[in-house]
């Protein structure tokens, strides 16, 4: 863009002065070329600042996509969990099987037990697993 806008002012200045004999109009045609280069410069610096911005706003968009996405998976594992305590107590209250999460702490607890007791039983077998 600023290499676009130099040129275009080159030649304006070139057209002045060719164009007309007049030394006030070529310097005014100069004066004009100067102006339009510091707009080119002045644009390209904003454009730069506009990106930086951009990146910033685009850094900051993921962080939030992220965090969101963290919360939701937090949010189905805690409502999965409500899920199968809602079944267990239902399951309590009509006397059928807990969830296999009660069931492997009670075998890991009679285990435990039955090992600090030194009942060679309770060595755990590949069938047992």
């Amino acid at each position: 863009m600023r290499r676009f806008f130099a040129a275009l002012a080159t030649m304006v200045l070139v057209i002045a002065i060719t164009g007309c004999g007049n030394e006030q109009r070529a310097e005014q045609a100069e004066a004009s070329a100067a102006k339009a280069q510091q707009a080119a410069q002045h644009a390209e610096q904003s454009a730069a600042q506009a990106q930086l911005a951009a990146d910033k706003a685009t850094e900051a968009a993921n962080r939030a996509t992220k965090a969101v996405q963290e919360a939701t998976v937090e949010i189905n594992r805690v409502s999965d969990h409500l899920d199968q305590m809602a079944r267990d107590r239902e399951a309590a209250r009509h006397g059928r099987r807990l969830s296999h999460v009660k069931n492997a702490a009670r075998k890991a607890a009679a285990n435990k037990a039955a090992v600090a007791s030194g009942s060679p039983a309770a060595a755990p077998s590949a069938s047992a697993k």
